[in-house]
């Protein structure tokens, strides 16, 4: 039988070592669930990431077409255009922000008459984010990795004109953000 400080009997000995073992668990525990509640905001921050620089990706290519009548033909075309000393498409040239390789370079698609017609992660990964995408991007629902969110700039087929008439032109794809949070 062990003696307290005070002179009477200890009969639990091994308390305080019980104790701090629980204390010891309960932070382990607060810790895990703060690291994977980060993880997720972290993850849905380069989802979001992503949809911004791919929207970027394929509102500079549709400028290149517009301004050039064709897709350019890389990605290094696009901040500094070859047919036009002065004119820029794109800020800067992004890397893919949810791609694991470490250049964490964009797939490209390859457009049919030749030249880059669009981006798309290069990550396998599945997205966290399914549905409630923005008008623009609804094509992205359901998707079961990344490489699925391509970003592609179509140009709308000009309609033929009437006899002695002009050729009426379609207005081009919506490019904004609407509703992008």
């Amino acid at each position: 039988m062990r003696i307290s400080r005070a002179g009477k009997p200890n009969n639990q000995p091994g308390f305080s070592y019980a104790m701090v073992l629980a204390a010891v668990v309960i932070v382990g525990i607060v810790i895990e669930a703060a690291r994977v509640t980060t993880w997720r905001i972290v993850r849905a921050d380069r989802e979001a990431e992503l949809l911004f620089r791919g929207q970027a990706y394929r509102n500079a290519i549709a400028s290149f077409y517009q301004s050039n009548g064709a897709f350019p033909r890389s990605l290094e075309d696009l901040p500094i255009d070859p047919r036009s000393a002065s004119k820029r498409h794109i800020r800067a040239l992004y890397p893919d922000p949810v791609s694991q390789d470490p250049k964490r370079e964009w797939r490209v698609i390859q457009a049919a008459g030749g030249g880059i017609s669009g981006v798309a992660s290069a990550s396998t990964d599945e997205p966290l984010k399914q549905a409630n995408f923005p008008r623009e991007f609804e094509k992205f629902t359901g998707a079961k990795s990344y490489s699925e969110w391509v970003f592609e700039y179509t140009p709308v087929p000009v309609s033929k004109p009437p006899k002695g008439g002009v050729a009426k032109t379609a207005p081009p794809a919506d490019s904004t953000l609407k509703g992008f949070k």
